[in-house]
């Protein structure tokens, strides 16, 4: 990080970026704009795993320790339509295959983004109050610290200035509803969802609320808090996928895992899910930093609690669970098309389930990227995870891998990406 930060040959923007995926103009009309957007990443990794194995099918499966070759290709598409004179923003996308599921479309973002109303509707009588408030509304990210504008989403990886997430990165969607007061130097937001990723109308799904203040009055300085909590019936079917699913993707394929079979099990492949979800309370504080021209220093720190693994998933009881878990992050420019970047993140298990069994898991990650074009980076890495303190048999902190086995896996990575 030393190196890192002394270094310095760049004029680059690293406060809060601007994380608007702009597209590509297909048609307007006197009142709209129609735009699309394509991500595409393809990979290569060269990476060993040691001290692995999984409970499937009722049995210990050792998985293979050398996993070298070429991922599949994943892409998103996007799609944004804007109404009048900016005033109302309607968003969807879609993933063209992922890493759990490699051969299938999910929908992923749909939302209407409202600054104003335009026209004659009877609607415009709330524009007084569109003033000083923007809405969302739809199915969307819960805005839950900063992981949506900083970490790939499976193959929208410009963002990201390495080729894996932290092992940690909470992201979800919900069908919700957020109001947003921004300004210059500050900004609010509260809002309230179902708690789940598609509709539920139980009666045991009760509804999620979050919250998020954010400061930019210091040049050089962003800092974020953001705060999430739900509150299911154990009996729902389902919880907030905020900290416990993996469909936007891992960038390492079948680490402490079982090989992908398009059925699952390639969901996340080493990152750590905490909870289910059901009984949820979470925060988190972010901080990007600029101390000179061409460096940027990002660190974030969360701790949540909830209810432990289904155990229809990972054969346990349910118990609480309990963590913490924060990253470090450094990138600096060599110059307009090349930089290097290295960052550490770590989740740490005061209680697991029972109150004896804790434990962490750590990852290490160092590489650098080159911008081929604008719409074109290229990123190479060196990656390191090992978990360490479980206790042995301890399935549901990553899949159904025992992480008491102190589990590790290292190597390379290769990864090319195409954003329009």
């Amino acid at each position: 990080m030393a190196f890192l930060i002394g270094l310095s040959f760049h004029t680059a923007e690293a406060q809060k970026p601007d994380y608007d995926r702009k597209g590509i103009e297909i048609g307007s009309t006197d009142n709209l704009t129609f735009k699309m957007g394509l991500h595409s990443v393809g990979r290569v990794q060269v990476l060993t795993q040691d001290n692995v194995r999984v409970w499937s099918g009722g049995q210990w499966v050792t998985p293979d320790e050398t996993l070298h070759g070429m991922q599949t290709s994943f892409a998103n598409l996007d799609f944004l339509i804007t109404i009048g004179d900016n005033d109302i923003d309607v968003f969807m996308d879609g993933l063209l295959g992922t890493q759990r599921h490699p051969s299938r479309w999910w929908g992923n973002n749909g939302y209407m983004y409202i600054r104003s109303i335009p026209g004659n509707s009877f609607l415009t009588a709330i524009n007084p109050l569109l003033e000083h408030i923007d809405i969302k509304a739809g199915n969307f990210f819960a805005d839950f610290g900063e992981h949506q504008y900083t970490r790939t989403v499976n193959a929208d990886a410009h963002r990201n200035p390495l080729v894996g997430n932290p092992v940690v990165s909470p992201l979800g969607t919900e069908p919700g509803m957020e109001i947003i007061l921004d300004r210059d130097a500050f900004g609010f937001m509260v809002g309230t969802g179902i708690g789940a990723p598609e509709q539920d109308f139980q009666e045991a799904r009760k509804y999620s609320f979050r919250s998020k203040l954010w400061l930019d009055m210091i040049d050089g300085v962003y800092l974020s808090g953001s705060f999430y909590t739900v509150n299911h019936d154990q009996n729902a079917n389902r919880g907030s996928n905020i900290f416990r699913r993996e469909r936007h993707g891992s960038s390492y394929a079948a680490v402490w895992n079982l090989n992908n079979d398009d059925g699952g099990s390639g969901e996340g492949p080493g990152q750590v899910r905490p909870g289910n979800g059901r009984e949820l309370t979470a925060w988190e504080i972010n901080g990007i930093f600029t101390p000179f021209d061409g460096n940027k220093i990002s660190a974030f720190f969360g701790q949540g609690e909830d209810t432990g693994p289904d155990p229809d998933n990972f054969g346990e009881g349910n118990g609480d669970e309990e963590w913490t878990y924060y990253s470090v992050e450094a990138q600096q420019f060599l110059n307009d098309n090349f930089y290097l970047s290295a960052r550490y993140s770590n989740t740490d298990y005061s209680k697991f389930l029972t109150t004896d069994n804790d434990g962490n898991v750590s990852r290490l990650q160092a590489g650098f990227g080159s911008f081929i074009t604008d719409n074109i980076l290229l990123k190479a890495e060196y990656v390191y995870q090992k978990a360490s303190g479980f206790q042995e048999g301890t399935t549901g902190v990553v899949t159904s891998v025992d992480v008491g086995m102190e589990p590790t896996f290292q190597g390379m990575m290769l990864e090319m990406a195409v954003s329009f």
